[in-house]
């Protein structure tokens, strides 16, 4: 019993000595040592005459790229933010930040701006789908810097977060990397990698490299990246066939990405020519005329999503879906249900006039392709499904109760638009 009560009793003078080391450690206690970090960050934030670029990546998987967001730091908690995310360089947000004490100082935009928290909205369609949207971060933990370098990591997502000094108005920057987006812009690159070329598609600032190895597997290795001034940047290095990449320049002469990282300037990513007649997203945006057999019909196109957009005008009743294939740049006006009529649905649906077979399937519909030739933008539509020896020349509303096809639908104005089907630009 002494010899227990002895042993307690040394244990507790080591204990004791312990906690009086760890004390001695810090001057000050903690929470005095992050107000004073807080005060530093906020002037060295303020200190910057061109403000900062962050180099922003959404998603814990950086699965959408990466974007630049300049921020000029200003008094009364103002921050304005440019970027390069939407190719529009010249445009400034001005809205509200914090600096914040939490397991540590924290970064915070605490009011909606429309530019920056357009990757953390959830109600945005695009990424994830409404109520995730692309999951960025709005909050930020401090986690080091220098005079020129803050490095923040994401409460979210816990991404890795780089803000360097500008040294020049922010659009010198900017100008530069919406116009590298603009020129570089495809669906796909072919790699040559120690004398061996392949297909690489890229999408959403990610390449996504897919090849062989020297096993026969099949090793797949995704490249999320942001513009800089002359090239691109990985988010952090990736291995591919051997080679570890993160840094490229662009040439525009050859449409080429040259790799600069030491042991890979072999590396190359030559960029393919777009699929023929290939529309951007914005292209199809604004007002159509719709152009059927016996009809013509003023449509707008209006965005609802980066892979679809709502058609308003076809029908006073509904407007349409119609999705937007960005890998080849069309659209597609799919069938779709428009309404309801009682205890019915009624819908658009696709259908084959020279047989007068029609289907309620989702699957089938009609594709855009860009005719050539014409002195205005104009596009026809082709069938697209697999549909026995039918073909979708032609729309037409149906009444559907379940599964049972009632009968043509007429309620609401014209039911029946029999091809062949185009749209003209205005």
């Amino acid at each position: 019993m002494k010899r227990i009560i002895y042993t307690l009793f040394i244990f507790s003078i080591l204990l004791s000595s312990c906690v009086q080391d760890v004390d001695d450690v810090f001057d000050e206690p903690s929470s005095v040592r992050v107000e004073k970090a807080l005060a530093e960050y906020q002037a060295l934030l303020k200190s910057a005459e061109h403000g900062w670029v962050m180099e922003y990546y959404p998603s814990a998987t950086q699965a959408y790229g990466g974007y630049l967001f300049t921020m000029k730091f200003k008094d009364g908690d103002q921050v304005t933010v440019s970027t390069d995310a939407f190719e529009e360089a010249e445009k400034e947000v001005t809205s509200l930040y914090s600096l914040k004490k939490d397991i540590g100082p924290t970064l915070n935009f605490d009011t909606y701006n429309e530019l920056f928290h357009h990757f953390s909205d959830p109600d945005i369609i695009d990424g994830g789908g409404k109520g995730k949207g692309y999951e960025g971060d709005y909050e930020f933990l401090f986690r080091s810097h220098t005079d020129n370098e803050i490095i923040l990591r994401g409460k979210k997502t816990n991404n890795i977060i780089k803000m360097t000094r500008l040294t020049e108005p922010p659009t010198v920057l900017l100008d530069k990397t919406v116009k590298l987006s603009k020129e570089t812009f495809t669906t796909t690159y072919t790699a040559n990698i120690g004398g061996k070329t392949f297909v690489v598609p890229m999408e959403d600032h990610v390449f996504h490299f897919n090849y062989e190895t020297e096993n026969k597997e099949t090793e797949s290795v995704s490249g999320p990246y942001i513009f800089t001034a002359t090239g691109i940047k990985f988010y952090e290095p990736v291995e591919v066939m051997g080679k570890t990449l993160e840094n490229f320049t662009w040439d525009s002469a050859t449409k080429t990405f040259t790799c600069t990282d030491t042991g890979a300037t072999d590396v190359k990513l030559t960029a393919n020519e777009l699929p023929e007649g290939y529309m951007k997203y914005k292209d199809f945006l604004g007002s159509w005329d719709f152009v059927y057999t016996g009809g013509r019909i003023p449509v707008t196109l209006e965005e609802e999503s980066q892979t679809s957009f709502l058609m308003n005008g076809f029908n006073p009743n509904y407007k349409l879906v119609v999705n937007y294939d960005k890998s080849v740049g069309r659209i597609r006006i799919m069938t779709q249900k428009v309404g309801n009529t009682g205890s019915n649905e009624v819908w658009l649906c696709a259908w084959d006039a020279n047989t007068g077979s029609l289907w309620k399937n989702t699957a089938l519909g009609v594709a855009s392709k860009l005719r050539s030739g014409t002195e205005d933008v104009t596009i026809d539509f082709e069938s697209y499904g697999v549909w026995e020896d039918n073909e979708v020349n032609s729309l037409i509303v149906w009444e559907m109760k379940g599964n049972d096809y009632v009968g043509e639908f007429k309620q609401w104005g014209t039911s029946r638009y029999v091809g062949y089907l185009s749209m003209i630009k205005k």
